[in-house]
């Protein structure tokens, strides 16, 4: 029986270390806006022991309409342009001006997340804006914005506005948040019930409208409802969520997991007696959990807060600065997270935040943003931080593969990578690449002689040696050669010449 050897010549993944531009763009405070679609070198004041430095790379400031106190939400295309934002009672376009039908929405500037706004799957011209009050509102409602109406600026549906969302379990407001489902295509909105028990709800949107009940989880904790606001996220890849509470009687703070798949939580904790616990973020390669309180901020092991109920256990750190008032935490599209100071004009920055060791904290200069910053920042889908990464199912032994990153070049200039290490996991030694200033594309090709399940690293290093934070990527390989019936007709020398 004659063999054939199908040579599969693939570019096989790509790796972008950006949150995707989508998120370029905060309208947040009074009147407050900051843009990464142009960035300024700034230098800033170390906080908790960190030396005074020079940023690269932070976002500019612009003017916005809006005027909220806490909750704020905002989104941008995919090459960073602003489409629209809201306090979740106004909707204003890119030109700061109130879109039609956009008043009136059921959020609350008081309201920690007075909204979200997600993407209508399958139609690239509409948006859902998520939008629920504050304290115990129980109006988690949305609103369909068109983008093709008001000359291109957008408008709000009239006959899609303030919709509620049914079946809601528990109290419901403050916090809600999203994420993609596993399929990659639909999107859950979630939206936690205080009360005792305590409920999480998860709403799927699809291309055929929102399920018209959700999928509730009766949670082991009880969140008392009344005064209480915070932060509720979920990581990039949808699997934990975290969630705060400010003002709840006993000032928790709740962690657990979640399944984009059936859009059930589990394995729900809850610690109590945080001073002010407002404010959850996870860092970028989503290791490390984040958690502002009214004196400071806790950073956590992420591994070891899922694995445990008793948070006593967990690697932790606490980082006192003072703060007028607590707020909140959010990554940016530069992979800093930055917190707000309350009723100042500068802004709080965590420089390296998948660094556990070695944090960098920074407050710019007054005058950094336009306009008073007060507790809130722009909630976000999570799916929006998530890596960019496309991987074939498999890669073939004896071929050639080439891979590609992309690096992000911010921070003091001494804490630049100056070279990348390529290892692929299969015992072939490590690859060392220069980075050149000014690229931030960097390529390499390999080939596994060998079918098996592979890790590639690639780490990036200081001039003086340093290892910062390493990415890592799975590879499939098999052995791919088929075997045909010798009756099929095959011009394997055309193919030959076709597959060259």
């Amino acid at each position: 029986m004659r063999q054939i050897l199908i040579l599969l010549l693939i570019v096989v993944m790509y790796l972008s270390g950006h949150a995707q531009k989508q998120t370029y763009n905060w309208a947040f405070g009074l009147r407050c806006g900051l843009t990464w679609n142009t960035t300024r070198d700034v230098a800033v004041t170390g906080l908790a022991g960190t030396p005074d430095a020079t940023l690269t790379g932070l976002p500019n400031s612009f003017s916005s309409s809006i005027s909220t106190m806490e909750g704020c939400f905002s989104l941008s295309d995919a090459n960073g342009n602003l489409l629209f934002y809201s306090d979740g009672m106004t909707i204003w376009n890119k030109n700061n001006q109130a879109m039609v039908n956009g008043s009136g929405m059921t959020g609350n500037n008081s309201s920690a997340q007075s909204g979200i706004i997600v993407p209508y799957p399958g139609d690239p011209d509409k948006y859902m804006a998520v939008t629920l009050g504050m304290n115990d509102a129980n109006n988690v409602s949305y609103s369909i914005v068109n983008m093709t109406l008001g000359g291109g600026l957008g408008d709000v549906v009239a006959s899609q506005k303030n919709i509620r969302f049914q079946g809601a379990m528990g109290n419901t407001g403050e916090s809600v948040t999203s994420v993609r489902h596993a399929n990659g295509t639909d999107y859950w909105i979630l939206a936690s019930g205080r009360g005792n028990p305590t409920y999480f709800n998860a709403w799927l949107l699809t291309s055929s409208g929102v399920s018209t009940s959700p999928v509730v989880t009766t949670s082991p904790v009880s969140v008392a409802g009344g005064i209480a606001c915070g932060y509720l996220k979920i990581t990039a890849d949808g699997k934990h969520f975290v969630w705060s509470t400010f003002n709840s009687a006993n000032r928790p703070f709740v962690w657990g997991d979640f399944d984009n798949s059936t859009g059930k939580f589990s394995n729900i904790k809850l610690q109590i007696g945080f001073n002010s616990p407002y404010g959850v973020e996870f860092s970028p390669n989503q290791k490390l959990v984040y958690l502002a309180t009214g004196s400071g901020f806790y950073v956590y092991k992420a591994d070891e807060l899922f694995a445990t109920s008793d948070i006593s256990k967990v690697t932790q750190k606490y980082y006192a600065i003072t703060t007028p008032y607590t707020s909140a935490l959010q990554l940016g599209p530069d992979k800093r997270i930055y917190w707000p100071h309350h009723n100042t004009t500068n802004m709080r920055i965590i420089d390296n935040p998948d660094d556990f060791d070695n944090l960098r904290i920074y407050q710019t200069p007054n005058g950094f943003v336009s306009g008073t910053v007060q507790i809130g920042l722009p909630s976000f889908a999570a799916s929006w931080f998530a890596a960019d990464i496309k991987e074939k199912s498999f890669l073939c032994t004896g071929n050639d593969f080439k891979f590609t990153v992309e690096i992000s070049m911010s921070g003091p200039l001494s804490d630049q990578p100056s070279r990348l290490v390529w290892d692929f996991g299969d015992n072939s030694g490590t690859v060392s690449q220069n980075i050149v200033t000014g690229t931030t594309t960097y390529r390499q090709t390999h080939n596994y002689a060998s079918t098996g399940k592979y890790i590639i690293t690639i780490a990036p290093y200081k001039a003086d040696g340093t290892a910062l934070s390493k990415t890592t990527l799975p590879a499939n390989v098999v052995d791919c050669v088929f075997q045909t019936n010798p009756m099929i007709r095959v011009d394997l020398l055309n193919t030959a010449q076709q597959l060259k």
